[in-house]
């Protein structure tokens, strides 16, 4: 069985049931858990079948959390580009690491601290929608994985398949690290989740779902 077989009957069963409604949530901002939480309510409540969840982007706070849940120095979690801010972008994730790192057995605290409302919202979305028992297709995107990461403490990663395997070294090890095996090989981040939404339909349907 192929990789991809093998994550799709995971997700949608065996024999695997198609999703009839796909909602895609493109997170930029958020208001707390709380509001996550709800909004992931109102979306099974409407009917959805898979959620489609991109983030793009990732400030400090998505990279201080993938340095302190992956026990990372602060700069293997900065992309090594030779461009300008490199270092004070090294130098904002250490400082956040050195106080985040004791809040990191509290999600809640540790999202207040990170204070990144992408982050916080993603997070609460994945946690409530695995409670939901809703499949949700997360994009290759670093805050993405930090939060499947974040929401992995307290929810089942039962419901999640990883669309694209991310550009960022630290990114992917996030999913390798929760037994989640990207669907593609792209190192994509903007607009992977699209390109992997294809993919599962068409391998739904060599699966006769």
């Amino acid at each position: 069985m192929s990789r991809l077989e093998r994550e799709l009957t995971r997700v949608f069963g065996d024999p695997p049931v198609a999703p009839r409604a796909v909602v895609r949530v493109e997170v930029g901002s958020g208001q707390g858990l709380d509001a996550a939480r709800e909004e992931a309510d109102r979306l099974v409540d409407a009917g959805a079948d898979l959620v489609v969840l991109d983030a793009p982007g990732a400030g400090a706070g998505p990279l201080a959390a993938l340095a302190v849940l992956l026990d990372l120095e602060p700069i293997s979690v900065v992309a090594p580009e030779p461009a300008e801010g490199w270092r004070e972008r090294v130098l904002a994730v250490r400082a956040l690491c050195r106080e985040a790192r004791p809040l990191r057995a509290d999600v809640p605290a540790l999202l207040q601290r990170l204070d990144d409302p992408a982050l916080t919202r993603a997070t609460g979305l994945l946690a409530r929608l695995a409670d939901r028992r809703t499949p949700v297709l997360c994009g290759g995107g670093t805050t993405t994985a930090a939060a499947a990461l974040l929401a992995a403490r307290s929810a089942p990663t039962t419901w999640w398949l990883a669309g694209s395997d991310p550009a960022l070294a630290a990114a992917a090890k996030a999913w390798r690290t929760m037994g989640l095996e990207p669907l593609l090989d792209l190192g994509l981040t903007e607009g992977s989740a699209d390109v992997a939404v294809s993919v599962v339909r068409s391998g739904l349907e060599l699966l006769g779902a």
